[in-house]
């Protein structure tokens, strides 16, 4: 009688090599996600173009002590900034034919004391470089984020916004900062309103790339062609005293 087939080979088993190589792919898994994460945080610092330094306020009052906790800790300060920087570059610079103002860093810090306006910029160190200061009276608001962020934007704004080398009249730049600065109640996000029309925002990049050269009083008319035009109108207005005395002249 003829015996039963016996098997001839031992049933599969999982080889100490393969068995091995699974650590080593999660290794390689967790190193290129490391490395990915970098590429995409070096796109986003490359995207800005200028450094943001926020720096909390020096004093331990109740307005320094809750800028730093809600919006320098948690980097919230730093991205108005960027958000705030973008919106306004968008207006101001629509393409390559607007000379871009060279801003490398942006510091911004809580004042001490109660300033006359809600934020003030000056030049920093080097070329490049701005100071923004914001006012105490800001962090005093019932809605912080919108307080913060518009006070943000006004600063921003004015950062970008080339002077006429220093000649620009205070007034005609206010007027344009105004024009760039809106607040948005629901979203506490920020748009342009003023100038959101795609010919007025285009008027108001062709002032600010004029603002370039040196300032003259001549600049707005010969940008604008009609000081009718909603704009510039806003801007003659602001600028109205040099304005009529050319006229009569």
């Amino acid at each position: 009688m003829d015996e039963p087939l016996l098997p001839t080979s031992a049933p599969k088993t999982a080889s100490p090599a393969s068995t091995a190589s699974y650590p080593s792919f999660l290794r390689r898994l967790r190193i290129f996600l490391v490395l990915a994460a970098c590429a995409l945080w070096a796109n986003y610092e490359a995207s800005k173009g200028f450094d943001i330094t926020v720096l909390p306020g020096t004093s331990r009052s109740p307005a320094a002590l809750r800028f730093g906790l809600l919006f320098v800790s948690n980097g919230r300060a730093a991205r108005l900034v960027l958000s705030s920087s973008d919106l306004v570059q968008r207006v101001l610079y629509p393409d390559d034919s607007f000379p871009r103002k060279p801003v490398r860093r942006i510091t911004l810090f809580l004042a001490d004391e109660n300033l006359k306006e809600t934020v003030v910029v000056s030049h920093g160190r080097r070329p490049g470089e701005f100071v923004v200061q914001m006012s105490p009276a800001v962090m005093e608001a019932t809605d912080l984020q919108i307080s913060v962020a518009s006070a943000l934007q006004r600063g921003v704004a004015r950062v970008w916004l080339w002077d006429g080398r220093g000649q620009a009249p205070r007034s005609l730049l206010d007027a344009m900062v105004e024009c760039l600065t809106t607040r948005n109640n629901a979203g506490a996000t920020l748009s342009t309103t003023s100038c959101c029309a795609a010919a007025d925002q285009l008027r108001l990049a062709r002032v600010n790339r004029a603002m370039k050269e040196e300032w003259n009083d001549r600049m707005l008319e010969d940008v604008c062609g009609s000081p009718s035009e909603k704009v510039c109108s806003v801007f003659l207005t602001s600028y109205r005293p040099q304005y009529d005395h050319k006229q009569a002249s």
